[in-house]
């Protein structure tokens, strides 16, 4: 249950103000599921099937003058899948599976705050992958994946721009396809050392993220311009991940730089920023991460920095231009009992 109050205040630090929405959103969800897996020499298969059941109710209690107003609905989905696995000896597994891909709306995306369900349908998909988990030598470790996302309807960010009212809507039929790769060099085990230095790389390739059905631009003004074919919204061609760390007894030190490459903001693929900021590209962008971990018999003491640089970037327009977070600085202790 989300109890959600906004109050709008006359001055940037004012702590209460006018109340301007007062929300109850309540989510039950119901799952069952049976699977068995089956052994073929070294061959492993895995079927199963998942039924899930989801309740919304959305009740704004400033709605007819403060009588309130409440809104419900459900849905149900029955999701199977499968998965194959092989491994060869003690250093190669391959790897492959098809399941259906299912995700609800959130609550107030579903029903309005008038109470009256909006055509949102929940996110449809048949989901493929297959790939491979080597250990090549101790110490050096690679995985590769290919993976299709194939959506009868995905859920999509809506630009505001021009007035429409939802930030999500129905993005019809696309397609997800792409690899991802990631490998570890681990010193230690090839030196014999107890300084164990290792190099950490992550890697996703999307050159496909596409709409695929017939579809029309959200944006109001265009509803008349085709996107079919065009890339989606905030989907990345690249994604990589660089880390270097250090671990040494009680010690373990890591730098990380993560570089997210250009992605649209709307699904008419505009280029050009716009006055507004709600619509154009969002430039790609590199931050930096750091981590300190030090063990001291069942305690660890942590320090980790987010966008160490404090580099300034754009991860929305949704609403207009939103920042990326700044400099995040957290600190504290684990224990283990």
């Amino acid at each position: 249950m989300q109890d959600r109050l906004q109050q709008n205040g006359d001055t940037p630090i004012a702590r209460s103000g006018v109340l301007v929405e007062s929300n109850v959103r309540n989510n039950a969800a119901y799952a069952s599921f049976v699977q068995n897996t089956f052994l073929f020499g070294g061959w492993t298969v895995t079927p199963g099937v998942r039924l899930e059941h989801v309740r919304f109710e959305r009740t704004n209690r400033l709605a007819n003058a403060g009588a309130g107003v409440t809104g419900n609905t459900d849905l149900t989905r029955l999701i199977p899948g499968i998965g194959v696995s092989h491994t060869t000896g003690e250093q190669v597994t391959i790897f492959g599976g098809v399941h259906r891909g299912f995700a609800p709306p959130r609550t107030e995306d579903i029903i309005s705050n008038t109470g009256g369900v909006i055509d949102l349908d929940p996110e449809l998909s048949w989901n493929y992958e297959a790939g491979f988990r080597s250990t090549m030598r101790p110490g050096v470790s690679v995985d590769a994946t290919f993976f299709r996302m194939d959506y009868e309807n995905q859920i999509i960010p809506a630009s505001l721009a021009g007035g429409v009212g939802a930030t999500l809507t129905n993005g019809g039929a696309t397609l997800h396809q792409g690899i991802e790769l990631r490998a570890q060099i681990d010193s230690a085990p090839i030196t014999g050392s107890s300084h164990d230095t290792y190099l950490r790389l992550a890697y996703t390739y999307l050159p496909i993220a596409e709409f695929t059905g017939t579809r029309f631009s959200n944006i109001s003004g265009f509803g008349s311009a085709s996107v079919s074919g065009n890339r989606l919204p905030y989907a990345p061609e690249q994604v990589a991940a660089i880390g270097v760390g250090y671990v040494h007894g009680t010690i373990d030190v890591l730098l990380e730089a993560v570089r997210t490459s250009d992605e649209f903001a709307d699904d008419l693929n505009t280029v050009a920023p716009t006055a507004d900021g709600q619509r154009g590209l969002i430039p790609g962008y590199t931050t930096w991460n750091t981590a300190v971990n030090y063990t001291v018999e069942r305690a660890t003491l942590f320090l980790t920095v987010k966008n160490l640089f404090d580099e300034l970037f754009i991860v929305d327009r949704t609403r207009g231009i939103l920042p990326g977070s700044p400099r995040l600085v957290q600190a504290g202790v684990r224990l283990a009992f």
